[in-house]
């Protein structure tokens, strides 16, 4: 292993990946530092460019925007109060009130140590363990496979927003996309209506553009009239206000070290996300500090730990989609399908078939944290800038950026259509209440369930109960069933507490 990243470095460190990263690091940070931007729609607009790079620069540099995106987004939170994503609402709560108390550096200095922290730790935790699970999954056969990628469907679906219902119709409705076209095993057209153009099936990326992006940017039109914030930071004369010493870095490096291993633990669980890493770091930081009063008061032990939690699920959520073909979150199946773009195919195969350049990706991870940590310190003053940038000045070149991204995947202009259909799609997805990204998973793993279901029927015949012949199968099925109903369970004491709330608030 020890070769293998040795030579995973001296890929990495040469210009062309070096370059990508730090504009990665760049776009990603601009990108979540802009309120109703997200990591996950930095890296659709930022997809298209890949297409014409070597895949070590290429995957490096939608690596780069993810991680530094995730941070970015800890930038408005703490500057103006409003989190990108639910996994930033804990930041705010702390961040904002030392902003407010004229320690805005302060709060932004611990976010960016945190983070980068949480991602270095589970990074390391990556290179350990994933080619080791790699090397047992490989022990699985295509009938453990089947009921592995129904298992990923059923987490995936049921861990998907408020209700299990509209998550697992998301993921079928993504699978049933996934079908047009040629069929892969009996070569019959399928679902094409008889439309040429369908028979190569969707292509992914305006597919993909369509269904995260376009939508957010309806969104932003219909919110118009909607008062954008202003930025007004108060700095307080105390240069100690505007940094954080090593003194208050020591202090706290006991929650970061717990709050990452929280989030990698949870990253690496398919489906649970960086929110519920956040939140649970935070609660459990509350629970053992000396200070519990000051948390969301403007506490940077809050900071820290919902940061370092939040960051540590880049890395970890990159095990599951690496050794077993099963995003992590929805972000991680973006990267799935990057991966599948520039021919590497993730699963247990990955590290035999592509050594060199997994642990090149593996390496460019690491330097991604010293580079995230050296671009986001000296340029605190400018990323402030982009984060008070109007809507209006934003949102037309997103439009301009999606539909050159669109037309550049396949050079053809009927993926400006798909563009345009899948746009109303994942806006009226938004509207009914159904999940983008889990359509997104289910949309790249039917190739592969297909794949192994036809190959499972070919080995069991007639003979149907040699599906449940194998202990995997059975351990697949009670995780499904477990996921579900745990799931549900969650969702109930939520729904309960929720209305126990509604009725003492009037009182």
């Amino acid at each position: 292993m020890l070769d293998n990243i040795l030579s995973g470095f001296s890929s990495i460190l040469a210009v062309g990946p070096i370059l990508g990263i730090i504009l990665g690091v760049v776009v990603g940070i601009i990108f979540g530092a802009i309120p109703g931007i997200s990591a996950i729609m930095a890296i659709a607009i930022m997809l298209p460019m890949t297409f014409y790079v070597d895949p070590i620069i290429g995957i490096t540099m939608l690596l780069a925007v993810y991680k530094a995106g995730i941070y970015g987004g800890s930038i408005s939170a703490i500057l103006i109060n409003t989190p990108g994503a639910a996994a930033s609402f804990l930041t705010a709560q702390d961040g904002h009130a030392l902003t407010k108390a004229g320690k805005a550096g302060k709060a932004l200095d611990m976010s960016l140590f945190a983070s980068v922290s949480g991602e270095m730790l589970a990074t390391m935790v990556l290179i350990l363990v994933a080619a080791p699970i790699s090397a047992i999954s490989l022990q699985a056969g295509p009938i453990e496979k089947v009921f592995l990628l129904l298992f990923a469907f059923t987490v995936i679906g049921s861990m998907a927003g408020e209700s299990i219902p509209r998550g697992l119709l998301s993921c079928c409705l993504g699978m049933l996309f996934a079908m047009v076209g040629i069929d892969s095993i009996t070569g019959s057209a399928r679902f094409t209506f008889g439309i040429d153009e369908l028979i190569g099936g969707f292509t992914f990326t305006p597919m993909l553009i369509g269904v995260l992006v376009m939508p957010e940017v309806i969104n932003v039109i219909r919110r118009r009239k909607i008062p954008h914030h202003e930025l007004a930071i108060t700095r307080s004369p105390n240069p100690a206000d505007n940094r954080i010493s090593f003194k208050e870095f020591r202090s706290v490096f006991g929650t970061i070290l717990k709050s990452s291993g929280i989030g990698t633990f949870i990253g690496a669980l398919p489906g649970l996300g960086s929110s519920t890493a956040a939140f649970i770091a935070y609660g459990e930081g509350k629970r053992t500090s000396k200070n519990p009063e000051k948390y969301g008061k403007g506490s940077v032990e809050g900071i820290a730990a919902a940061e370092s939690a939040n960051n540590a699920v880049c890395g970890s959520s990159m095990i599951p989609m690496l050794t077993l073909s099963i995003p992590g979150d929805d972000v991680a199946a973006l990267l799935m399908g990057a991966f599948l773009i520039h021919g590497l195919t993730p699963g247990p195969m990955i590290f035999f078939e592509h050594t060199e350049t997994i642990y090149a990706i593996f390496a460019g991870f690491l330097i991604t944290d010293l580079f995230l940590l050296g671009i986001a310190r000296s340029g605190f003053k400018f990323f402030v800038k982009m984060a008070s940038l109007r809507r209006y000045y934003i949102f037309p070149c997103v439009t301009v950026f999606a539909f050159t991204g669109a037309f550049t995947a396949g050079q053809n202009m009927n993926d400006i259509l798909v563009l345009i259909a899948f746009t109303v799609l994942g806006y009226g997805m938004r509207i009914v209440g159904l999940n983008p990204a889990v359509f997104i998973i289910g949309f790249i793993l039917t190739p592969f369930l297909e794949q192994n279901l036809d190959q499972a029927f070919a080995i069991v015949g007639d003979d149907y109960g040699r599906f449940f012949a194998s202990p995997f199968s059975w351990v697949f099925i009670a995780l499904s069933a477990f996921f579900v109903l745990s799931s549900a369970r969650m969702k109930a004491k939520a729904a309960k507490r929720a209305s126990a709330q509604g009725e003492e608030s009037p009182a």
